[in-house]
């Protein structure tokens, strides 16, 4: 067998765009087609008419449905689907996240073929409702299945990236007929690429530090079409969806947008999100990681623990102009001069009148829930053997799906990417300090390591440069940290592993394609006689390489991942009438107690909900009748949240009314499940 043979075969077996069974039992050995996923969710519904509904969510730029699989038990005792606490499954904004798809059609047949059997799933699906919308770019996925595949990230919106009043016009081409976009090397004066010495099939960057001059340009696959001097400057293809939400939208970059929400598929979604407040969290298969990465979008500045008050304010408000202000000492500064109006003083006024501009980092009160989850996921990939995703992952983008859910929504959100390419496991001898093994050392150990192998055990964590060996030896030394806190501040730092050594970054990428691709997910650099650059080579990684794991490995990740989402979903909060208590004061007159808790493991609301003012305050509204009064306290009642993990808020009534007579109170809110009950007065 050739290798030219034996390399399509490999692709065809690992990467091939399939078609997919359609069987009542999905194998999730293959990717599906746009057509298939939408066939597969319209046979569900057929299946399925008590557990389903289909919700058109709108259609893509070519006109593909856009559809979302509402899960929920038809009971007598729950409210309608619409109206229960919802979860919302996504994946695949990106379109070249495939295996997103797939993770989110196996956590959809989990939930149908186990409702009835699993109790947990059961319980759920009366109590709350799941939508599931798996494809959400069907366009820019469909070209993952074309005849000449190159890796495509946004949707189908022609732009005119050029500025030649002309769109999409200079495309890519397969010169050398493999199928396939990869790259152009040709020799120049002025390229700025060599070889890389240790891996002559890698390119990279000339270093002048090290004396090194470059040799090459570097081009993608194609020619000058539009006869401009550039080469595949204006492709097919317009608009990243997960960079065209509103939260720090990128302007000027014409990949995210001309503005945000301008794209065809995120209009339909926020029309989607608009139409059902009761949506409480949403679940994100993409190639963000929530879990591993707690970078935002960009620098903290209502949400920062500390700042200087700009001027005017200095002046008005008598403040020192040198010092930095903490967000509840300038809350309880303004409250103090009585100079709200009546009106309440909180984090978002202040934030408003001050300037500070909106939240870019998690709001300090949401950060242990989030700490916590990420803590347990951590634990999970551990103890599932899956640690190798905590390499390189990537986190929330600007003007992402998942920052606006989050920052603007204001709902919690977690988002998995699932698969990456594993790297080597470093040997490493007793004496390497790892994260867990600083858990477990007294300071004095730490201490005793010396300057040389922290500095060591800092680098191997890809610590940014500003945190240096001396800095934590002086922060354990007076007490400002403990072992255990820089264990939990190393686990959340993002591996920076490209700086590690001076190996080239994608130098894992290319051993695990010789090892597990036979060397098949790199073309080997081939002259190719070019017709204006002359004398080329074509080569390079094979598109999606890097991003869409083999068809046949990707099971055990979306398998761990649907379990994981559907236990996150056990945790939604739920409201709950804990105690009730009547007390007569008098002839009479009674006092009333309500004991309002919250048995699930989430609060009612996140602070960045409450702060964005997108959350809703749980209403509690009495009822009385005739010959009835209402001494002390409202008839409607607001409790902004409650706390998960059973907190417990009370509201109190003084009525008067004969004994024996009823009053009803009822508490609801959009994301929770109402609860109701009657109070006789005695």
């Amino acid at each position: 067998m050739t290798r030219r043979i034996m390399f399509l075969l490999i692709v065809f077996l690992c990467f091939s765009p399939v078609f997919a069974a359609q069987s009542a039992q999905l194998t999730f050995d293959t990717y599906h087609r746009p057509e298939d996923v939408n066939s597969i969710l319209r046979s569900w519904n057929s299946k399925y008419p008590k557990l389903t509904s289909l919700i058109p969510i709108g259609k893509s730029v070519e006109e593909t449905d856009l559809l979302a699989l509402r899960i929920a038990a038809d009971t007598n005792e729950s409210p309608e689907p619409d109206s229960r606490p919802a979860v919302f499954v996504t994946a695949n904004l990106e379109g070249f996240h495939l295996v997103g798809t797939e993770a989110a059609l196996l956590l959809a047949e989990k939930l149908l073929t186990k409702y009835g059997s699993d109790e947990n799933i059961t319980q759920l699906l009366s109590d709350n409702t799941v939508y599931i919308a798996p494809l959400l770019n069907p366009d820019t996925t469909q070209e993952y299945f074309a005849r000449i595949r190159y890796q495509r990230t946004r949707n189908s919106v022609a732009v005119d990236e050029d500025m030649d009043n002309r769109t999409d016009e200079d495309g890519f081409d397969d010169l050398n007929r493999d199928g396939m976009i990869t790259k152009m090397r040709v020799k120049d004066p002025e390229g700025k690429w060599i070889p890389d010495p240790a891996e002559p099939r890698l390119m990279r960057l000339a270093d002048p530090k090290k004396g090194e001059s470059g040799i090459y340009k570097m081009y993608s696959e194609g020619l000058d079409n539009d006869e401009d001097g550039l080469y595949n400057e204006d492709p097919p293809g317009g608009i990243e969806l997960n960079r065209n939400f509103p939260h720090d939208f990128e302007y000027y970059i014409k990949t995210a947008g001309l503005w945000p929400v301008s794209a065809p598929e995120v209009i339909a979604l926020f029309d989607f999100l608009s139409a059902h407040p009761n949506i409480c969290m949403v679940l994100n298969f993409s190639t963000e990681n929530t879990f591993l990465n707690l970078q935002q979008t960009g620098q903290a500045q209502a949400a920062a623990d500390r700042f200087k008050v700009p001027e005017p304010y200095v002046t008005f408000l008598g403040l020192d102009p040198d010092k930095e202000y903490g967000m509840q000492e300038l809350i309880d500064i303004l409250k103090g001069m009585n100079i709200g109006g009546g009106i309440e003083i909180n984090e978002s006024l202040v934030a408003m009148l001050l300037g500070l501009g909106p939240a870019m980092s998690i709001d300090r009160q949401d950060m242990p829930i989030i700490q916590a989850v990420q803590k347990e996921y951590k634990d999970a990939l551990k103890e599932a053997q899956l640690e190798h995703l905590e390499k390189r992952a990537k986190g929330v983008s600007k003007g992402s799906f998942a920052a606006y859910c989050y920052y603007q929504l204001g709902v919690p959100v977690f988002s998995a990417h699932l698969w990456t390419i594993p790297e080597p496991k470093k040997e490493s001898d007793k004496d390497t300090l790892t994260v867990d093994k600083l858990r477990s050392m007294s300071s004095e150990d730490f201490l005793a390591l010396g300057e040389e192998k922290i500095a060591a055990f800092l680098k191997d964590q890809g610590a940014p440069p500003n945190v240096n060996a001396s800095m934590l030896i002086g922060m354990v030394e007076s007490g400002q940290v403990t072992l255990e806190r820089m264990a939990e501040m190393m686990e959340q730092m993002p591996q920076d592993t490209a700086a590690q050594g001076d190996d080239h970054p994608d130098s894992y990428i290319l051993d695990w394609s010789d090892s597990f691709l036979m060397g098949n997910g790199f073309v080997d650099w081939t002259p190719y006689p070019h017709p204006t650059l002359g004398d080329v080579d074509i080569g390079g990684f094979i598109p999606y390489l890097k991003i869409i794991p083999p068809a046949a490995d990707i099971k055990e990740t979306i398998d761990f991942h649907s379990n994981y989402y559907i236990q996150l979903m056990g945790k939604l909060p739920r409201l709950e009438i804990k105690d009730t208590q009547v007390k007569a004061l008098d002839e009479d007159i009674f006092q009333v107690t309500i004991y309002f808790s919250n048995s699930g493991w989430f609060p009612t609301s996140t602070a960045q909900g409450r702060r964005a003012q997108a959350a809703w305050p749980i209403r509690v509204e009495l009822k009385t009748g005739e010959n009835q009064n209402v001494f002390s306290g409202q008839t409607i009642v607001n409790i902004p949240f409650i706390g998960g993990s059973g907190e417990t808020q009370k509201v109190e009534w003084t009525i008067q009314g004969k004994k024996g007579s009823k009053v009803t109170v009822t508490a609801k809110s959009p994301r929770l499940n109402p609860v109701q009950t009657t109070v006789v007065l005695q």
